[in-house]
Order: structure tokens, then C-alpha cells, then sequence
């Protein structure tokens, strides 16, 4: 019984790669959301954009979780606590990014 529980244990590096694909997986996910929503207000066609990002969004996450599982749920468990950090990282990306050109426009209409 014993020896079952040592084979599914990972090592600590195994486990740190595993939150950061998960990371890298969120902000992929939460970064394509972001563009998606912001092509999709502008577009002729906003379903065609909501619709087909979602589901490549969808597809890329399912995909990237079952190879990183690989039937066992410690990397699993690691990976979507990666992905849950990415979305307050890409958070404070986006509005570092709105706030960055707010104020270049505003240095802009000053001179």
C-alpha cells in the first residue's frame, strides 16, 4: 500500500513545471479572451468572433489539462491553481496597458 501512494508522488521541480504550464496556459486563455472581446465590439460579425474564440479557448484548455494530467490529478490539481494565478497577472497586464495609453494620449494633447 505504501509503495503505491510513493509512485504517484512528484518530485517539487515536476510540480513547479506544472504550475507554470498551467500559468502560461491561463494567461493564454485570459490574454485570447481579451483580444476576442475587444475585436469582437468592433466587428461586422461579433458571434462569428465570440463563438469561434470560445471554442478554440475552450479546446486549447481541455487539451493542454489532459496532456498535463496525464491520468493522475496531483498535476491536474497544480496546473488549474497556475491557471487561477494567470488571471489576476493578466489583469494588472491589461489595465497597466489601458492606463499606459490613457496617459501617453494625454501627454500627446498637452504639446
Amino acid at each position: 500500500m505504501i509503495n503505491a501512494l510513493t509512485e504517484i508522488l512528484y518530485s517539487p521541480i515536476e510540480l513547479c513545471i506544472t504550475l507554470i504550464f498551467g500559468f502560461s496556459l491561463g494567461c493564454v486563455f485570459f490574454l485570447s479572451l481579451w483580444w476576442t472581446v475587444s475585436r469582437g465590439l468592433t466587428s461586422e460579425r461579433p458571434v462569428l468572433w465570440f463563438v469561434t474564440g470560445f471554442f478554440i479557448r475552450i479546446g486549447t484548455c481541455l487539451f493542454g489539462f489532459y496532456f498535463i494530467a496525464d491520468g493522475n490529478w496531483q498535476p491536474l490539481v497544480i496546473s488549474l491553481i497556475g491557471f487561477i494565478i494567470a488571471r489576476p497577472a493578466i489583469k494588472l497586464l491589461i489595465d497597466l496597458r489601458c492606463n499606459h495609453n490613457q496617459t501617453k494620449g494625454r501627454f500627446k494633447d498637452a504639446t
